[in-house]
């Protein structure tokens, strides 16, 4: 009985600290498998609860990157939005890493079609 009841607490005390940390991409203009018929003006990400962005490539089907003028942020926010070169017509990647406030490091990605 003793090594059920630790084993529980073990188990909840993993299971809580998850999901009170666990932060996630709510939202992203262009929304995940969108189709857009015009290039899009600007990229924007919002975070279920403040994140730092660490690093986020924009990538065409042919794997070759977009430049947009990313730079980490040394502030924590829940939005996050930057201006995009005109795009071609093609599929497109966005990767991204950031960083909860606890210092945990998660990824998300999705994608995009220009038409």
């Amino acid at each position: 009985m003793k090594t059920l009841i630790k084993f529980l607490t073990v188990i909840s005390v993993v299971f809580s600290s998850a999901v009170f940390a666990h932060v996630h991409l709510e939202k992203s203009v262009p929304a995940d498998n969108a189709m857009l018929m015009k290039t899009p003006e600007e990229l924007t990400l919002a975070f279920s609860k403040e994140v730092r962005v660490v690093k986020i490539t924009l990538k065409n089907k042919l794997g070759k990157k977009v430049k947009f003028g990313f730079k980490p942020t040394k502030e924590a926010h829940t939005e996050f939005t930057w201006k995009l070169p005109k795009l071609a017509p093609a599929n497109y990647v966005v990767d991204v890493t950031f960083l909860g406030k606890d210092g945990h490091k998660m990824k998300d990605s999705f994608g995009f079609m220009v038409h």
